[in-house]
């Protein structure tokens, strides 16, 4: 069956036809940027069909090519990404489509293969913290120096779908001046954003650049309301009551016998708490009182990826009954749909959004259905404001039904966007990712989420008294639980926590003041405060055995994971064709208006600084003495056996070579593209604190001295780079003999370029090195880096 008419697609791929708007999100001749559209209405299936069918299938040829490559589908929960990629993920199985990408990104559980494969279609469905950090250029959780490859894939070639914006906070006005400072700065591809939810106040997204531009705004219309399947969900009857107990931190046996009471075996109750805390409580108040055949699940944000596989895929999966606790976590977008719902009192979108998880389908009928609210004292009301409740609490004593027919003729509120908000000097900030001379990086948290959802990553691990050896492994996805600074603190008033630092190229004690949002950090299991079937609790007689995690070396800032990671000893020759031809077919795929010929000649000359003596010395260090291999060469990579460090700490090879390239006529351009093919060298060159110095007044950075001699050497392709000799002026401010510092010249060139670009294009020539190693990697070699 053609699949280049749309209603066939969706039909074969739901087994049901396209809703009017799903035809008109995919047909229409420019996608729309608002998508308004009530709960069960299938927005999902909308976007990603509606893309997945104009990049693939459109029969137009110009629709396909003008449809970013990438799909970022940001969520404001965890819940909602597992939901979410399991429903793509068959929908994909369906089609037989295995060359497209799908990938997840969340809190404790990142999936960073795709970004070796800027040319290839992908699916990328994550929490707003993981997704607008990287958007960001300060990643959460992820080694600083792949920053810059994550900002680049996500803020080129890309269709952002942001839903349940309602629900993200200051994300939301993040996510609106991302979108106007990528048309005003420029992109190497097209990048689109689509803003999603079924209570949209477009005042949300007015910005400072974003408000001057008129949005485009897809609703539902009275054709989609007269099909059968939306009009059944649409009268579908709520009856709204009060609950009989009030708070469910005070008073959590009489909720749960409340809950109880009302609970039908084979059904579906739901309980819906505003905090952790308090879900907890409710839920061991009900597990205690109910009567044996009765299960009783908890699903909150903060539990480690294992624990949380295992639940939610008992209870999110069709059919399950029982009583489920939960917090905002399972509000939005969750394809559940309880007989009776429990909520505490929130703000008036969260509410809509839960009342959407009760007879979701339509399929009680008269009375059966039920939706029962609890009153939260205002001194309880964290994480909404007081003034959120009132409105709320207004609203919930004049209604007695809480269906979709009767809330809309609840108008929603005038809104503005949640502060601060991120500026276009902010932004260009934020393209610099070397630390301050402290150690210290610029703060994103306070754009990617307010203060009470800021997170740290924990993982815990048995460790030796005085922390993990410097060879320890980085915290793996499988370990990490999300907790809250403020109850880290708490935990660890008296106890240390540990996160690696790069430019010392060691584990470091953790202070209460570094304690910074999206950090990965280890702590040891008997500090507690985990436990497998809560999730964080913060008690310290909850001890967690430790998760087994895949060993991954931490990355640092004179670490060559791709330097020792071949079957056997490559030459400089060698590896430079290899990167070259592998630049070459990434222009051959990706094609555009990208520089291609400067990226080209940066992915032939990125390692010429390997030549230097220090690292050919640790190259051949792990060799006999009379291996034949030492005195030949020079050498590009190992065969991965033991070698020592460098003599000189630090030692960056990628400056030797930008260097070098730039004596001998390299563009600013084609120097940064050298540079930065690591993430280690871009901006500033700048010494650091562990460098073994000249001894005499030579200038230094990097482990590269003043009159420092590179030999003659054969890049392959008919390119010689004669011998030269490093001069290190240009880490001087002003003009030198050299010509303007690299500052000036950087500088210059995110002026003329802008961030977006600049950023795509020094990803490109890492991804050829990434490529051109792959050629010559051992199987099982390390990964890239």
């Amino acid at each position: 069956m053609s699949l280049a008419v749309f209603h066939r697609f969706f039909s074969q791929v739901t087994g049901e036809p396209p809703f009017p708007y799903q035809r008109a999100f995919a047909e229409g001749a420019a996608l729309p940027d608002l998508l308004s559209a009530p709960t069960g209405a299938g927005k999902t299936a909308t976007v990603v069909l509606g893309w997945l069918w104009r990049r693939r299938f459109h029969p137009d040829a110009a629709v396909r090519a003008a449809t970013p490559r990438r799909l970022v589908f940001c969520l404001p929960m965890r819940t909602l990404v597992e939901q979410t990629e399991r429903a793509v993920r068959g929908w994909l199985e369906t089609l037989a489509i295995t060359d497209l990408g799908l990938h997840s990104l969340m809190g404790g559980a990142v999936d960073e293969s795709w970004e070796a494969a800027p040319e290839r279609d992908a699916i990328l469905i994550g929490t707003q913290d993981q997704l607008l950090s990287r958007a960001l250029n300060r990643g959460y959780a992820m080694s600083r120096y792949r920053w810059p490859v994550h900002f680049a894939l996500l803020n080129n070639d890309c269709l952002w779908v942001l839903d349940e914006i309602q629900l993200m906070g200051v994300g939301a006005s993040t996510s609106a001046q991302l979108a106007a400072l990528r048309s005003a700065l420029g992109t190497a591809a097209p990048c689109a954003s689509i803003w999603m939810s079924a209570t949209i106040a477009r005042g949300r997204l007015d910005t400072v650049d974003l408000r001057t531009r008129t949005l485009s705004t897809l609703s539902l219309t009275d054709e989609d309301l007269a099909t059968a399947a939306l009009a059944r969900r649409h009268q579908a009857a709520k009856p709204l009551a009060r609950a009989g107990a009030s708070s469910c931190e005070a008073r959590p046996a009489a909720l749960a016998k409340e809950v109880l009471d009302v609970h039908v075996a084979g059904s579906l109750t739901l309980v819906v708490c505003n905090r952790v805390a308090r879900a907890q409580a409710v839920f061991a108040a009900v597990q205690r009182a109910a009567p044996a055949g009765v299960e009783v699940a908890l699903v909150h944000s903060r539990f480690r990826p294992a624990e949380r596989r295992r639940i939610q895929a008992e209870v999110l999966a069709p059919g399950w009954s029982g009583i489920l606790v939960a917090t905002q976590a399972i509000e939005a977008g969750v394809d559940i749909s309880a007989r009776v719902l429990f909520t505490e009192v929130a703000s008036w979108s969260s509410l809509v959004q839960r009342f959407g998880r009760c007879n979701r389908r339509g399929e009680f009928v008269d009375r059966e259905a039920a939706v029962r609210w609890i009153d939260v004292p205002d001194d309880e009301a964290a994480p909404y404001l007081p003034g959120e409740l009132a409105i709320s609490r207004a609203h919930l004593a004049g209604l007695r039904d809480v269906g979709p027919a009767s809330l809309g003729a609840i108008p929603l509120a005038d809104e503005s966007p949640v502060l601060p908000v991120l500026r276009r000097r902010d932004l260009v900030e934020l393209f610099d990712t070397q630390p301050d001379l402290a150690g210290h990086d610029l703060d994103v948290s306070r754009f990617v989420r307010s203060d009470e959802g800021r997170d740290v990553q924990v993982a815990w691990r048995e460790l030796p008294e005085d922390g993990p050896s410097d060879d320890a492994p980085e915290p793996h996805r499988d370990e990490l639980c999300s907790v809250p600074i403020e109850a880290l603190r708490k935990l660890l008033a008296k106890q240390r926590a540990y996160r690696w630092s790069g430019l010392k190229n060691a584990w470091e004690p953790c202070g209460q003041r570094q304690l910074v949002p999206g950090t990965a950090m280890v702590i040891a299991r008997e500090v507690g405060g985990y436990h497998a079937d809560l999730g964080w609790t913060g008690a310290a007689d909850h001890v967690p055995d430790p998760v087994p995690a895949p060993r991954v070396a931490a990355d640092s800032d004179e670490r060559e994971p791709l330097s020792f990671a071949c079957s056997d000893y490559v030459t400089l020759t060698t590896h430079a064709n290899d990167v070259a031809e592998a630049a070459a077919a990434l222009r051959a795929t990706l094609g555009g208006t990208a520089p291609w010929d400067a990226i080209e000649r940066a992915a032939r000359w990125h390692d010429l600084g390997k030549v230097h003596p220090v690292f050919q010395e640790v190259l051949v260090s792990g060799l006999p003495n009379d291996d034949a291999r030492r005195g030949s060469g020079p050498w590009a990579k190992s065969d991965g056996r033991p070698a020592r460090r460098f003599a000189r700490p630090a030692f960056r090879h990628e400056l030797a070579s930008a260097l070098a390239f730039l004596q001998h006529g390299a563009s600013d351009l084609e120097a940064y593209l050298v540079a930065a093919h690591h993430g280690k060298v871009r901006l500033s060159i700048r010494s650091r604190p562990t460098e073994r110095e000249p001894g005499d007044e030579r200038r230094f950075a990097l482990g590269i001295w003043d009159g420092d001699r590179l030999p003659a050497v054969d890049l392959g392709g008919g390119v010689i780079s004669p011998a030269v000799v490093l001069v290190l002026d240009v880490m001087e401010l002003g003009d030198g003999p050299m010509g303007p510092s690299w500052l000036a010249r950087t500088t210059a060139l995110l002026d003329q370029h802008g961030p977006f670009r600049i950023a795509f294009w020094e990803s490109l020539v890492r991804v050829a090195d990434w490529r051109g190693t792959a050629r010559r990697r051992a199987a099982g070699g390390l990964e890239a880096q």
